[in-house]
């Protein structure tokens, strides 16, 4: 996930977030797993943030556009 051509869109993102603390809810992670999920999560949800932020500025834009 670390070149922007391996970035997940957000559905994806928030579909893996989701099943990441499905996991975290429902088993006993190592210290290693536990690490590995926390650092994926944290990656996921800055793309879901960076993808919203774009989405909100291309609304903001679509409304200048109409005056």
């Amino acid at each position: 996930m670390n070149k922007k051509k391996d970035e997940p869109g957000y559905d994806e993102a928030l579909k893996r977030l989701e099943m990441i603390v499905a996991k975290l809810e429902e088993e006993d992670q190592g210290m290693d797993e536990l690490t590995q999920l926390v650092k994926e999560a944290s990656q996921l949800v800055k793309v879901c943030k960076k993808k919203l932020k774009m989405t909100e500025e291309e609304i903001k834009q679509a409304f200048l556009d109409e005056d």
